[in-house]
């Protein structure tokens, strides 16, 4: 059960996370690949490369041996720029339904010149020598973009999902880096040195506007189809930093573009290795074909977290403990976060004690409590749109009825009691639960103000929108991403068993051992403490929750929240130490 794999999504974007080590080159395959590079160096009239422009290549990409879509890359020159595009096309399934995910990243950086094409030029060190990068991924029927403009000074980023764009005005870097087609030309130059690890200080746009450090590290030798035959090729490791992410490429070690042109890009996901190889345009296209005969990687049911035993009653429950721990073949580092109603303790071992108690919420930390973020609109939690803000008020006559006095809709806002704030959190929640009548997967990612208009979606769709109403009503929201327990036969929703037509919760068998699926919801700052709400649920929250990271979804940070749960992706396991329905 998966109500939403947006990890997954990153992952397909940018990698996937870190696994077993991938061993070193012998000293014997980085002698020859070195010695190889140092002959095709003296024979070279210059060691700087001046790359091919308006070029374009394709690569089939396969999952698990099943070709599920295409790659493509494109390079192109106009008078006062290059533009460096790159697109990836692909098809899953995600349980009964199958979906189509695309995401392109385009550079379009200052002319490159010679002798040295890999060199940002002067004045432009802070914009990496990039006038635009932007960021496109559509997923079935949503779209979410970012598009980081360099100005003088600073940087305007445009984000936009569903009908809206948001403008924010960052400052920029304050150290130098590279854009796409300078780092690339930069590797290629320390390639063509015979350097065995090459550090670039770059920028993915799904990653937001900030600075990373791309690291590839020689592995070995290999040979690697280019399209027409087999040729011989050095083979590295890549990872982004504070990113959980560990990708494979490979490039030719002779001719003209060696250390230059990609041949290979590989990731091993949890549901089957990625590897997009180079290939001619037809069949690449091809790869994308809907094909109803073809079996195509499943998403969902691929990224079970198992738990050592069924959690009884799990909505009636107070208190959990649990043991989270790291599969020992797997080599993730394991960080949760105390917050909201959990509280982790470090056991050793890359072992965590977990409890997740419904009496104890955890106290904002002063950086929380004054972080404007969390009360602001954004792209996706659109909390100023005007029908999300007419949904916010519907509780208002509920609540009024109820004794709490609440500012309408045309006042403006005043402080309320803690019971009352309280009272209209749960109200708001209520509320996001029965809007969203329209319960599927086929939606994906959408934002607040569409799922307000539309009333449909699954957890993420639950989840941005509770932060949005909650913002619309002065209380401070984030959104959680993390685990929910599923019982047998639960919703691929909200992780919840079948509810008959009597209206009782139909449970799992108890002989069956219990397990989480990747999710999301939302937590509201209520009387100077954080409250987790999930609006996917027939209860305000759950014990059967393992929260993973927040995020309060701004636009500079929308497409970098779900690294911490990339990380942990086939990685984790649970026992189930002890469970309460004792309330006090």
């Amino acid at each position: 059960m998966r109500c939403r794999e947006v990890a997954l999504l990153a992952l397909l974007a940018i990698g996937t996370p870190a696994s077993a080590a991938v061993p070193a080159a012998t000293e014997e395959q980085a002698q020859a690949w070195q010695a190889a590079q140092a002959a095709a160096e003296a024979a070279a009239a210059s060691s700087s490369l001046m790359p091919p422009l308006d070029v374009s290549e394709w690569y089939t990409v396969t999952i698990a041996d099943t070709t599920v879509g295409y790659m493509n890359t494109q390079v192109s020159v106009t008078e006062t720029s290059v533009k460096n595009m790159e697109l990836m096309d692909v098809q899953v399934s995600r349980g009964t339904d199958t979906s189509r995910m695309a995401f392109e990243t385009v550079f379009e950086e200052a002319l490159l010149t010679e002798p040295a094409p890999a060199d940002v030029p002067a004045g432009m060190e802070l914009s990496g020598g990039v006038a635009v990068m932007s960021y496109d991924q559509r997923f079935a029927n949503s779209e979410v973009k970012m598009h980081a403009k360099m100005i003088e000074g600073g940087i305007t980023l445009t984000s936009y999902n569903g009908e809206k764009e948001h403008v924010t005005d960052l400052e920029l870097p304050e150290e130098p880096w590279r854009g796409r087609m300078r780092a690339r030309l930069e590797f290629t130059r320390r390639c063509r040195a015979g350097e065995r690890e090459i550090v670039i200080q770059t920028m993915r746009p799904e990653l937001g506007p900030r600075i990373v450090n791309l690291t590839s590290t020689f592995v070995g030798m290999g040979q690697v189809w280019d399209g027409e035959e087999k040729v011989e090729s050095s083979l590295w490791t890549v990872q982004i930093s504070d990113v959980p992410v560990n990708m494979s490429e490979a490039y030719p070690v002779h001719g003209p573009l060696r250390c230059y042109r990609m041949l290979q890009m590989g990731l091993d996901m949890p549901f089957g290795h990625l590897l997009a190889a180079l290939s001619s345009k037809e069949d690449a296209l091809q790869a994308a074909v809907d094909d109803p005969t073809r079996k195509l990687p499943e998403l969902v049911y691929a990224m079970f977290a198992p738990l050592s035993r069924q959690i009884t009653d799990v909505y009636d429950a107070r208190m959990v403990k649990l043991r989270v721990r790291i599969k020992e073949d797997k080599q993730a580092k394991l960080e949760l976060p105390s917050a909201g109603y959990q509280k982790v303790v470090d056991a050793g071992n890359n072992q965590l004690l977990v409890t997740i108690d419904l009496q104890a919420p955890r106290r904002a930390t002063s950086a929380e409590l004054t972080n404007a973020e969390f009360r602001k609109p954004s792209a996706m939690v659109d909390s100023s749109d005007e029908v999300v803000v007419e949904l916010a008020h519907r509780v208002d006559a509920q609540l009024a009825a109820q004794g709490h006095k609440l500012p309408s809709i045309t006042e403006e806002p005043f402080k309320l009691t803690a019971e009352a704030e309280r009272e209209l959190a749960f109200a708001l929640r209520d509320l996001v639960h029965n809007h969203i009548s329209s319960k599927h997967l086929s939606t994906a990612y959408a934002s607040a103000s569409e799922t307000a208009r539309t009333g449909s979606g699954d957890c993420t769709e639950h989840a941005v929108l509770l932060a949005a109403v909650l913002k619309a009503r002065h209380i401070p929201a984030r959104v959680c991403h993390g685990l929910v327990y599923v019982e047998d036969g639960g919703s691929a929703i909200s992780g919840e068993a079948t509810v008959g037509a009597d209206g009782q919760v139909s449970r799992g068998s108890s002989d069956k051992p219990g397990q989480f699926g990747w999710h999301m919801w939302t937590q509201g700052l209520v009387d100077g403490r954080w409250l987790d709400l999930d609006a996917t649920l027939h209860v305000p929250y759950s014990v059967g929750h393992v929260l993973v990271g927040t995020s309060s979804m701004s636009d500079k940070e929308a497409h970098n929240n779900h690294m911490q749960m990339a990380a942990l992706i086939g990685n984790i396991e649970m026992d189930l130490l002890e469970v309460s329905h004792k309330w006090r």
